[in-house]
C-alpha cells in the first residue's frame, strides 16, 4: 500500500512539474511575441497609418467632434497613401538601380561565397552581425546581399557604410 501512494505522489509531481513549465513556455512565448510587435509599433514611422486607433475614440465623441476627425483621418489617409506610393517606387528605383558598395573589393576571380543576409527591423542583432562578420577569415571572398522587407533609414545607413566587403542591398 505504501509503494502505491508513493508511486501516485511521484506521478502527481511529475504532471505538476510538465504542467508549470508548459505554462511558463506559453507565457514566454506570449510574451515574446507582445514585445516584438511593441519594438515594431514603436519604430515604424514608415508605416501606414493605423485607422482602428482612430476609430475607437469615436464613441464617445459629439457629431461635430466626429467630423473633424473623419476630416483628418481622411487627409492623413490620403498622405499615408502618397507615403506609400513614394516607398512603393523608392523600393522599385533602388532594386532597379543594383548598385554595388565597395565595388573595388569585387572580382568574379576571387569572390567564392555569396551571402545573402534577410534583415527585418532589430538593429542591435544586425550590428552584431556585421561586427561578426568581420572577424570571418573568408570574408575578403564573399560578396554579401542584404534584403530588407522594412524601410529605415539607419538600418540603410548601417549597410551602406560598411567597407570591408562588396555589398549590396535590395527590397
Amino acid at each position: 500500500m505504501y509503494y502505491f501512494f508513493r508511486y501516485r505522489c511521484i506521478m502527481f509531481r511529475s504532471i505538476i512539474l510538465w504542467v508549470i513549465i508548459i505554462t511558463m513556455f506559453k507565457i514566454t512565448s506570449i510574451f515574446y511575441y507582445d514585445l516584438q510587435q511593441r519594438s515594431i509599433d514603436s519604430s515604424s514611422s514608415s508605416l501606414p497609418y493605423d485607422t482602428e486607433e482612430k476609430t475607437k475614440k469615436f464613441s464617445n465623441l459629439s457629431l461635430f467632434s466626429i467630423k473633424t476627425e473623419i476630416k483628418s483621418l481622411n487627409l492623413s489617409l490620403i498622405i499615408n497613401h502618397t507615403t506609400i506610393e513614394y516607398y512603393k517606387q523608392y523600393v522599385k528605383r533602388k532594386n532597379h538601380e543594383q548598385f554595388m558598395y565597395n565595388s573595388n573589393l569585387y572580382s568574379s576571380k576571387t569572390t567564392r561565397y555569396i551571402l545573402l543576409v534577410q534583415v527585418h527591423t532589430r538593429i542591435v542583432y544586425l550590428k552584431k552581425f556585421i561586427e561578426m562578420l568581420q572577424d570571418v577569415e573568408t570574408i575578403n571572398q564573399s560578396l554579401v546581399i542584404f534584403s530588407h522587407d522594412f524601410i529605415d533609414s539607419d538600418i540603410n545607413a548601417l549597410v551602406t557604410n560598411i567597407t570591408f566587403v562588396p555589398v549590396k542591398y535590395i527590397f
